[in-house]
């Protein structure tokens, strides 16, 4: 073989480790940007599912009745006068002091909205809506129990009425539609959320396929 066929292969041989050394390359970035994504997606389902649990919780706590002066007293007689007002809008405002001091949360998981749709899509994202939803159907209801306080509700004002006494979770006992809506809220979301954690923590303890 002439040194000019030599130098031709050697050069050819060159040229074909550069591009097998490229396309290994780039499938390797593509490789790592699959990783970063996946894990990335991973690490805010669990951050957003985590925050719909708390904020299930906060609201559940904050629907829960106030504590009542009379629990383990010795008089379990109803109460009346002026006294009786006073604990009863205490108690009506009691969900929006719960829910006012835990409003981080609800901030913090509002600020996830717009990363989660990114990720996951517009639809998926709509949970998120139906917890602010019902978070600010529990504080209209209690301000407007409070500004009607002492008004004798007739016809459609009763109904509303009822409605806001439901709201804050006076009365609602299993037909409790608020609570239901608050659980629906939380399986769709962990529909989206809770595969793509399984599978990430089964690969962690399988190792790479």
């Amino acid at each position: 073989m002439s040194p000019e066929w030599i130098s031709a292969l050697a050069n050819l041989m060159t040229g074909l480790a550069a591009v097998v050394a490229g396309w290994a390359g780039v499938r390797g970035l593509n490789a790592w940007r699959t990783e970063m994504v996946g894990r990335r997606k991973t690490e805010l389902a669990e951050e957003v599912l985590a925050g719909f649990y708390r904020a299930r919780d906060i609201l559940t706590w904050a629907r829960f009745p106030a504590p009542d002066d009379n629990d383990g007293g010795e008089d379990d007689r109803p109460r009346t006068g002026p006294k009786d007002e006073e604990l009863e809008r205490g108690e009506i405002f009691t969900p929006v002091d719960r829910l006012t001091k835990e409003s981080q949360v609800f901030s913090e998981l509002q600020a996830s909205r717009y990363r989660f749709m990114a990720y996951f899509g517009e639809e998926a994202a709509r949970p998120f809506e139906e917890i602010r939803a019902i978070h600010s159907e529990v504080i209209d209801s209690a301000h407007n129990l409070i500004r009607t306080y002492g008004q004798e509700p007739t016809g459609s004002e009763e109904a509303r009425r009822n409605q806001w006494e439901a709201a804050i979770g006076w009365g609602e006992g299993d037909s409790d539609t608020l609570r239901r809506r608050l659980d629906l809220a939380v399986k769709a979301i962990e529909q989206t959320c809770r595969p793509l954690i399984e599978e990430r923590h089964s690969t962690r303890r399988n190792g790479p396929v």
